[in-house]
């Protein structure tokens, strides 16, 4: 019988890859327009993607671990990961338009890192933790980063 607490932090592991997008912005001169947006999130979200993979790939967690183990590495591994990921987002610069939309998702996928954060074995429970900002992202027309397959 496979542990489900393995199976789910490979499975959040596996979400978290192919987590979201977000940012923050100013209305300066050197805003992006929607496409170079889209391109640059999306190309934050690919690095991070492939550090998580490369992350899971090097943990031992298998079907034998531990409740604990498997909270462990999502609070030392996981979440970092994401909350570097959203402080790199956040540095983008969105055009007027697209900075609503944008700073919804970056804030949306925060405070779901932070719920990760706060409770991962919770996390590991879940489908999808980062649901709200996956669709959100994939509404704006993020492509890796709402992704959420």
């Amino acid at each position: 019988m496979r542990n489900p607490f393995a199976i789910g932090a490979a499975t959040l592991a596996v979400v978290l890859s192919l987590g979201l997008a977000a940012c923050g912005g100013s209305d300066s001169d050197d805003s992006l327009s929607n496409a170079d947006l889209i391109a640059q999130a999306d190309a934050i979200c690919e690095d991070y993607n492939n550090q998580l993979v490369a992350a899971f790939n090097e943990t031992d967690l298998n079907n034998q671990s531990s409740k604990q183990e498997v909270s462990a590495f999502a609070s030392d591994t996981i979440v970092p990961l994401y909350e570097n990921q959203v402080a790199e987002l956040r540095t983008l610069e969105p055009n007027e338009d697209d900075a609503e939309a944008y700073n919804d998702i970056v804030d949306t996928l925060d405070s779901e890192v932070q719920a990760v954060a706060e409770d991962p074995v919770a996390a590991i429970n879940q489908d999808n933790p980062f649901a709200g900002a996956t669709a959100k992202a994939n509404e704006f027309g993020l492509e890796v980063c709402g992704s959420g397959a």
